[in-house]
Formats: C-alpha cells, structure tokens, sequence
C-alpha cells in the first residue's frame, strides 16, 4: 500500500519486511506493523493538512484537458472492430432438442 499527498509531502508506505511507514516531509511520525493505525493516522493528518493547503478549483482550460482525455481513453476502450465472438450454430443449453 502506497498513499500520498503530495502538498505536504505526507506518505504511507508498506516495506518489504510488512510494516507502515507515514512519513511528513521526509519526517517519520510513525512506524507499525498494523495497516489500520497506519491508514488512521495518515487520513487524520491528511485532513489537518487539507486545511493548510486547500484545493483549489481547476482552470478552464485545465477542465477542457481533462474532458478531452477522458474522450480520447473512452474511444480508444470500445474498439467496434475487434473482441467480437463469432455466432455458433450451437445453442447455450445442455439439452439435444435444439
């Protein structure tokens, strides 16, 4: 498991040895081997730093970028040429009759 808020520079990172790290700005405040009290405190301090550091609304242009990209990912998904099965003369029962 991985988090980040990269205003604060606030991370949760899981080792290989199976313990949470949640960092603040290079900083470690806490080091357990429970994924819970990891998620707690990194979520409790996410919350105290979005006061710090608000979000702020995107630009118009920025929304225009966005939506774009969405379209382009969307069409790029649902390619009408490809991935279709081709109709068998066999039912989809177990039964002889047809």
């Amino acid at each position: 498991m991985n988090l980040s808020f990269v205003p604060a520079n606030l991370h949760l990172k899981q080792t290989k040895e199976k313990e949470f790290i949640v960092s603040l700005d290079g900083q470690e405040i806490l080091r357990t081997k429970s994924s819970r009290t990891a998620l707690v405190k990194f979520n409790a301090l996410r919350e105290e730093l979005e006061k710090t550091f608000p979000m702020r609304e995107p630009t118009p242009e920025e929304k225009s970028d966005l939506l774009q990209r969405e379209i382009k990912n969307s069409l790029l998904g649902h390619n009408s040429l490809g991935g279709r099965k081709k109709k068998t003369s066999a039912g989809g029962t177990r039964t002889f009759g047809g």
